[in-house]
């Protein structure tokens, strides 16, 4: 956490500096010997919280608070204050003041109000993570351009940096991975585990097999978190590499802005079929894959390899057995293909047809001659349990959102969970239910809060957060533009 201490006296900040770094050996620590000192520190460093002392000269604690808020409106602000000044205490709260502590301070005191300080932030940072991700989603789901969407550069740059994780399983493997946690989940956890205010993340959801995980920092110590993260995702995801999952791993080159960024995601996706002959142990860059790509003995490959395999997964048996001659068409044309490159694919396509073939998927054992008439029975005699409901997907989505809209709902969410691309749910979404996704959701919502205020003693914070708003701000500016009032209006007049 970032922490400025504002106090004249420098004993007083030195002792509370000393307690600071006893309850966490981590905590970036800064000082102020006045007013003026700490607007300058605030402007240069946003910090998580700030102690001020209510008395100094010049400009005191509350003034400069006050010019202070609009530079850092997500800074906790905790009063150091003496018995005398409890009226100025009671001003620092209406300023937004979190709390206010009585010098000398008390350790424990202390210790409670940093813990409350950096749960707050937490959930201050996983909410502009979840803004910052409905952007992304918007802009790589083509429907709005990054110049649209985005502020400019802050003055101290931007890196910008992305990493696809592809899986490719079996057609009928989910019910056989359920053990372990999912990709998203893990992705899910590093994103809560490494954002914050300088370090956006976000995860989109490319339909079935793609995930692409983006962060923005907006500081050096965080570019420098930022670039770890690749090494990280793999470290985590890498168990779930197995021989009925296949997980590949891209990534992009750092920016200083999102729109090159974009382009090279398009480029490495347009690439993304010669997975099924890349080498997937390693993180691969877009020169990987361009060398790769242009090389035609792993370019036509991997391309009849990448129809064969979703030929095989949609069920579609003439296009599997054409892709299966042109494989042998390959092998018999090019009778000295890379061996390494045979490996590669043989791993894909066991990752693929393996658990539904009764070949063994294995360099040197006639396999290709086999796989068509083995795996293009298996096509032949296998029924779609799932093609009768598939129309009721919609209808899913709609029932799910009735009982959980109170819940972390995002399109991306919703649509990882149903097994649809973000642009296809809200295309389907609107088009059926006459609203975008998002203000259906957020109808539920204002009813729901509509219920709750009319309960006595019901406040307008514990209702944004029973239906899932954090910002009680957001909450009043949404209740006000779909209910015509504001909640304490509403709740003076339903309340009885």
């Amino acid at each position: 956490m970032n922490i400025i201490v504002a106090d004249d006296e420098m004993l007083a900040r030195e002792t509370l500096v000393g307690i600071l770094e006893d309850i966490h050996a981590g905590l970036e620590i800064r000082e102020a010997g006045n007013g003026q000192e700490l607007i300058e520190l605030v402007r240069q460093k946003q910090p998580d919280v700030a102690f001020v002392d209510i008395r100094m000269p010049g400009k005191n604690g509350l003034e400069a608070i006050k010019e202070a808020l609009p530079l850092a409106p997500s800074t906790q602000w905790v009063m150091l204050t003496g018995y005398a000044e409890f009226e100025y205490a009671r001003e620092a709260i209406q300023l937004g003041a979190v709390d206010y502590l009585l010098k000398p301070a008390d350790p424990e005191l202390v210790r409670n109000i940093l813990r409350q300080a950096k749960a707050k932030a937490g959930q201050d940072c996983l909410s502009h993570c979840r803004e910052f991700e409905s952007q992304m989603v918007s802009i790589f789901h083509n429907q709005s351009q990054p110049e649209q969407t985005l502020p400019s550069p802050g003055p101290a740059g931007e890196s910008w940096l992305a990493v696809i994780i592809y899986e490719d399983t079996a057609a009928q493997a989910g019910e056989n991975c359920v053990a372990q946690a999912s990709v998203p989940q893990i992705l899910r956890e590093l994103i809560n585990e490494h954002c914050s205010k300088e370090l956006m993340l976000a995860l989109v959801t490319l339909g079935k097999k793609g995930h692409i995980f983006i962060g923005k920092a907006s500081t050096e110590k965080e570019r420098r978190s930022l670039l770890r993260l690749p090494e990280r995702i793999m470290e985590c995801t890498r168990q779930q590499s197995t021989s009925s999952r296949l997980l590949t791993w891209l990534q992009t080159k750092e920016y200083a802005t999102l729109a090159p960024l974009r382009d090279e995601v398009a480029l490495l996706r347009s690439l993304s079929f010669l997975r099924s002959v890349a080498d997937s142990s390693v993180l691969l860059s877009l020169s990987d894959l361009e060398l790769l790509g242009a090389d035609p003995n792993y370019a036509k490959t991997g391309k009849i390899a990448a129809t064969l395999a979703q030929a095989y997964q949609d069920g579609d048996y003439v296009t599997f057995i054409s892709s299966c001659e042109k494989l042998q068409n390959r092998y018999s044309s090019e009778p000295f293909l890379p061996p390494d490159m045979e490996k590669r694919l043989v791993a894909y396509l066991r990752c693929i047809i393996g658990p539904d073939s009764t070949i063994e998927l294995h360099p040197d054992t006639g396999w290709l001659e086999q796989l068509p008439q083995a795996a293009g029975s298996f096509l032949l005699r296998r029924k779609s349990a799932e093609e009768p409901g598939r129309q009721d997907w919609l209808d899913a989505v709609i029932r799910y959102l009735e009982v959980n809209f109170c819940g972390d709902i995002t399109v991306a969410g919703i649509a990882e969970r149903f097994q649809v691309s973000p642009n296809h749910l809200s295309t389907h979404f609107h088009k059926k239910m006459g609203v975008t996704f998002i203000q259906y959701v957020t109808r539920l919502r204002m009813l729901k809060a509509q219920e709750l205020l009319s309960r006595p003693g019901m406040k307008v914070n514990e209702a944004a957060e029973q239906v899932g708003y954090y910002s009680t701000r957001h909450f009043t500016n949404l209740f006000k533009e779909n209910v015509g009032c504001y909640p304490s209006e509403f709740s003076k007049k339903h309340q009885r």
